[in-house]
């Protein structure tokens, strides 16, 4: 089962959106959600997602969001792999700018033998804004295995540099960089 959910909320904010998933997935299921919100403004965005990846189960959750003004993000998204042989990849793109601020929780379990889990979460600051990336990973079975990837920070100065050098103005650069990887 694929889920896709794309918002735009228009340029003033004051919206909330409070997802909410609880998602069980079978023997040899497959199930993928996507969720981005990156034109217009964020204003509250509360997401919480998880899902039981049973035996070889895969499960992939992404999520894009772009906030502005004083948006606020908090993302959680779960992946307890309790089945042999179950996978699931959760991997985030946050860019925030002005006085938003992001929390995002990326949790993935190992509990079964040859289960294999990610947590991939890239989050770019601009001006006061204020970011927090925390991705918890644990395995209950020796055979399981269950890695994770978190990055803060301001856009690569070089691929900046880079894009300048092509003509664009800094502000137009930056405007690449951040779609580029919310893409």
């Amino acid at each position: 089962m694929s889920y896709s959910e794309t918002h735009y909320h228009g340029l003033y904010g004051g919206i909330e959106v409070i997802p909410k998933a609880e998602v069980k997935v079978g023997k040899g299921g497959r199930y993928c959600a996507d969720f981005t919100l990156t034109s217009g403004r964020v204003g509250k965005l509360d997401m919480d997602y998880s899902v039981h990846a049973e035996e070889d189960a895969i499960t992939e959750l992404t999520a894009r969001v772009f906030g502005h003004a004083n948006d606020k993000i908090m993302i959680r998204e779960k992946a307890s792999l309790d089945g042999k042989n179950s996978r699931s990849l959760i991997k985030t793109r946050v860019a925030i700018e002005d006085e938003a601020s992001a929390q995002v929780t990326g949790i993935t379990n190992g509990n079964a033998p040859g289960a294999r889990g990610h947590v991939d979460c890239m989050e770019i600051v601009k001006d006061s804004a204020v970011a927090n990336a925390v991705p918890i990973v644990t395995v209950s079975n020796p055979l399981a295995k269950v890695t994770h990837e978190a990055a803060i920070g301001s856009v690569d100065k070089k691929q900046m540099e880079t894009l300048m050098a092509h003509g664009l103005s800094p502000e137009e650069a930056v405007d690449v960089i951040v779609k580029g990887v919310l893409k």
